[in-house]
């Protein structure tokens, strides 16, 4: 990563306590492919996606050999493997240093409260420190958004189509093999009030001339 970041979790005021004394929620990729649009946590359908594949038209043959095309289909053909590791996400919204970013305002949606982390290196190890206990694997980093209308290949828990650019996340996925995630879990990585601060979320647009940005 060649640029600087800062991590802020934006949540209901409810949440906050839970979240300071290091109790992380994640929810499993297929919650968010099943939840429902409820005016502000904008469901994904393509969440868990392994692979994007397009195509001109879906055709079968008839008893003659000819093709026959079969209406209704939309490229891409959003494929999922039936066999794979269970992942389990923690999405955290994602500041940068780069001279594009902006912060989208729609984002203030997910909760009147933020807590940003000011020591993103500890935060990383104590949540690395708890997966291993846990007995989870740990991969983190930003999303990269692409091109629904033109990405043809892999895709995976970094990959998010351009509908969702403006919610800028920074994820940490653990994956078990074996397992098939479909309930939320909870991570216990140990009170954080040393390595957050609290704002108003309406305040994160001041956010990035006031705290350092973190390299990792």
């Amino acid at each position: 990563m060649s640029y600087g970041i800062i991590l802020a979790k934006i949540l209901p005021q409810k949440f906050l306590n839970d979240f300071l004394d290091g109790n992380l929620h994640l929810n499993s990729d297929n919650y968010f492919a099943k939840a429902e649009s409820d005016g502000f946590l904008r469901s994904d359908p393509d969440e868990g996606a392994d692979e994007a594949i397009q195509f001109r038209e879906i055709a079968i043959k008839d008893g003659d050999g000819k093709r026959v095309p079969i209406g209704g289909a939309k490229s891409p053909l959003i494929h999922r493997y039936g066999n794979k590791q269970s992942r389990n996400i923690l999405c955290l919204f994602m500041f940068t240093d780069k001279d594009n970013f902006e912060f989208d305002i729609r984002n203030l949606n997910f909760g009147e409260v933020a807590v940003v982390i000011t020591d993103l290196k500890e935060f990383i190890k104590r949540i690395k420190t708890a997966s291993i206990n846990k007995g989870k694997e740990l991969f983190h980093g930003p999303v990269e958004y692409i091109d629904k209308s033109n990405h043809h290949g892999r895709m995976g828990p970094f990959r998010k189509f351009l509908d969702y650019e403006y919610q800028s996340e920074f994820r940490f996925v653990l994956t078990e093999d074996g397992h098939k995630a479909e309930q939320a879990i909870k991570l216990s990585i140990g009170d954080i009030r040393d390595i957050a601060l609290v704002c108003s979320s309406d305040k994160l647009s001041e956010l990035p001339s006031k705290v350092n940005k973190n390299e990792i």
